[in-house]
C-alpha cells in the first residue's frame, strides 16, 4: 500500500505544481469568430476592407487575430491593391494591420507584386513596412532586398539593401 500511497503523493505534488503556473485564461480569445470582415472609411469613403475566414478577438486588448487575411484596399472609391497572408493580426483600437506567413501584396493600377513574410500597415499613414527579405515584380523588372517602405497602392516603393534585375525586351 505504501508505494501506490507515495505515488499518488507526488501524482498530486506535481498537479499543484502545474497549477501554480501562468494560468491560461488571459491567453484565451473572449470571442472566436467565423467569416470575419472589417471595413475603414474616411470621410465617409471606404478605405480598406478585410476578411478572414477565422478570427479570434481579445477585446481586452482591442485586438484580433486572423486566419487566411484577405485585404482590399481603395482609393477613390477603387480596389487599389490587394492582399493575402496565411495570418494576421489587427489592432482594433488603430486599425494597424500585421501580416505574416506568405504575405502577396498586388498594387491593380502599377501591376506591381510585392511578396515578404511579414508586413505591417500603419492606417494612419497609409503604408506598407517591414524589416524582412522582400521581392518586389513589376513589368520589365524584380526588386530584392531587405526592408520597405510602400504607398497602399504600390506606386511609391523604397526598398533597402536592394538588388534590381532589369529584363531585357527583345
Amino acid at each position: 500500500m505504501r508505494p501506490t500511497a507515495g505515488l499518488a503523493g507526488a501524482f498530486v505534488a506535481a498537479f499543484a505544481a502545474c497549477r501554480q503556473m501562468a494560468p491560461m485564461a488571459p491567453l484565451e480569445p473572449q470571442q472566436t469568430l467565423e467569416t470575419f470582415t472589417l471595413r475603414q472609411s474616411y470621410q465617409g469613403r471606404l478605405g480598406w476592407e478585410m476578411q478572414a475566414s477565422q478570427a479570434w478577438l481579445k477585446e481586452d486588448s482591442s485586438a484580433a487575430i486572423l486566419r487566411e487575411p484577405r485585404m482590399q484596399i481603395y482609393q477613390e472609391g477603387r480596389v487599389a491593391s490587394r492582399l493575402r497572408a496565411a495570418k494576421g493580426f489587427v489592432q482594433t483600437a488603430t486599425y494597424d494591420i500585421r501580416l505574416s506567413s506568405q504575405v502577396v501584396v498586388n498594387g491593380v493600377q502599377e501591376q506591381a507584386e510585392l511578396s515578404t513574410d511579414e508586413l505591417h500597415y500603419s492606417d494612419q499613414k497609409r503604408k506598407f513596412f517591414t524589416d524582412k527579405p522582400v521581392l518586389v515584380k513589376k513589368p520589365g523588372s524584380t526588386m530584392r532586398g531587405r526592408g520597405l517602405e510602400a504607398t497602399a497602392d504600390l506606386s511609391e516603393i523604397t526598398i533597402f539593401d536592394q538588388k534590381s534585375v532589369l529584363e531585357r525586351t527583345p
